[in-house]
Order: structure tokens, then sequence, then C-alpha cells
């Protein structure tokens, strides 16, 4: 599997030719575990596939980046090669520059940080560090109201990790997730991205998707258009498409989902990380 068809024909869709049929607000959203710069990757090592994953964002003209795994220097990375984005987002470890980042790249050429946020999936969700439930690790969601710079349109995006031993602690992120969600949105249009490290039909997702006051649901169901890029998500730096699905994009009430997509990017034998990239284009 190369980068050339599967590559050129998604990016055909979310070029040009779609945007005249998406009304409203068309927006490319992108959730994307980079993994961490880890040296023993040898051949997929971070400073093989970082030119790769700046590409993505230029190549589907990326309006929000969720992505997990994100070390600070791995940041400064994309961001040396994406002049036209900026992201919010601190480290997990001590709420500034240590440890992972879930940060949120957004196109700053069309929207403003009207309003952003972190807090950690735990107990005490202000304190920098925290974690609760089991969790192997800290973990946090990132949060930001945008503008668009073009009408004034407001949208809600958040993006997260969740732990990837315990059970428990993604059940009550999960329930976490939703109670901010209903607290900081302020009832603007939700995009949730996130590696939530369980299938779609775990209990955790089903808490996620299931609150009887704010419907979450993921966009691969809604998407008008067939899902295309195979069926998983998580590829362990293998090419037999037999991982699971653990990335995903949620939406709120009221979003339309036109496309869905995992982009199974490789250059010659490098991968673009051990995840596939997730990509919807949304309309509210």
């Amino acid at each position: 599997m190369r980068l050339g068809f599967l590559f050129l024909s998604v990016f055909s869709i979310f070029s040009g030719a779609s945007a005249q049929s998406v009304s409203r607000f068309p927006l490319n959203v992108l959730t994307f575990n980079i993994r961490y710069n880890n040296p023993q990757d040898g051949l997929n090592a971070w400073p093989n596939r970082k030119e790769m994953a700046a590409k993505v964002f230029t190549d589907y003209q990326v309006d929000f980046a969720g992505l997990q795994e994100a070390l600070a220097g791995q940041i400064a990375d994309l961001q040396d090669q994406l002049p036209g984005y900026g992201w919010v987002g601190v480290g997990r470890d001590d709420g500034k520059q240590q440890g992972e980042f879930s940060p949120i790249f957004y196109n700053k050429q069309k929207f403003e940080v009207l309003k952003q946020g972190t807090f950690w999936l735990s107990e005490t969700p202000e304190v920098p560090g925290s974690k609760s439930w089991d969790a192997a690790l800290p973990r946090v969601a990132t949060y930001a109201v945008f503008q668009d710079k073009r009408n004034e349109s407001q949208i809600f995006v958040i993006n997260t990790h969740f732990d990837h031993i315990s059970e428990t602690a993604r059940q009550n992120s999960a329930k976490l997730l939703i109670r901010k969600i209903k607290e900081l949105s302020n009832d603007l249009p939700v995009v949730l991205t996130g590696d939530f490290n369980t299938p779609d039909a775990s209990p955790s997702i089903k808490t996620l998707t299931s609150d009887p006051t704010f419907k979450l649901t993921n966009s691969e169901s809604l998407s008008e258009s067939p899902h295309t890029g195979g069926s998983s998500t998580f590829n362990n730096f293998r090419t037999d498409q037999r991982g699971p699905v653990i990335d995903f994009i949620f939406v709120g009430p009221d979003v339309e989902v036109k496309r869905h997509d995992y982009l199974p990017i490789l250059k010659d034998t490098v991968f673009i990380s051990d995840h596939w990239p997730v990509l919807s284009r949304l309309s509210f």
C-alpha cells in the first residue's frame, strides 16, 4: 500500500469539486494520533514522518486537527512547517511543556480563538498531572471556542486521549467529558476528536454517546457518503488492516457529516504514524 491512488482519490473528494455541494459552514476536521517521538521506531521514527504529518493538513485543507501523543518538540516541528496554523494545548504532566499534549491545531487564516483551556481526566480535573480510576497515566482534554473570521460563526472543539489500560478510567472520563462539554460549550455546535483506546461498541463509548441530556454521535455513522479508507485506525506500523478502530470524531446535535475517511498514508515503506488519521467533512 503506497501513498498514490488512495491519497489522490480522497483528496479530490475533499477539494474544490465537493465544496460546491456543501452548504452553510464546511469544515474539514482531523483526529490524528501522531505517535510520540520514539527513536526506537527506526524507519518509522518521527524525523522520517514529520513532513508527511504536516502535509496532511495542507493537502486536505484541514480546518481543525485534534492530535494525540504530541510532544512539545513535535508540535514545534509541525508549527515550523505550517505557518498558516495556530494551536492550543498544554503538556499533561505539568500543565505547561512536560509530557504529551492533546493539542488542537486550527487554520488561523480562517479562525480565531475566543476561549481555550485544558482539564485532566480525573476526579480533580483542574489539577495538572492528576489521574484517577486506576488510570495508568495522566490524561487531558483540550478545548477551545473558535470564531470564523468571515461570518463570526462559532464552534466548540474538544480533543482528548483516553487511558489505554483502565476501562473504569475510560468510562469515568466519558462521564466527565459530557459534563464538561455541557458546561463549557454554551449551546454551540460541538466537535469531539480523540484517540479513545477502545472500540465503538465498548462500554465507555456507549457511555459517551448515550447521555440523555446531550447527544454525541460517531461521525462515521452519520456520513452522507460511504466511508472510505479501510476498516481500522490503529495499524501498529503494519499494513494488514487488522487493527481496531479506536480513533473517532464525534459531533453534537445539528452538525451534518458529508464525508468520513481513514487516511492510510505510506510513503515508500514509512508510515505516517502507527494510527491512520481520521478525516470528516462537516457542516452546521
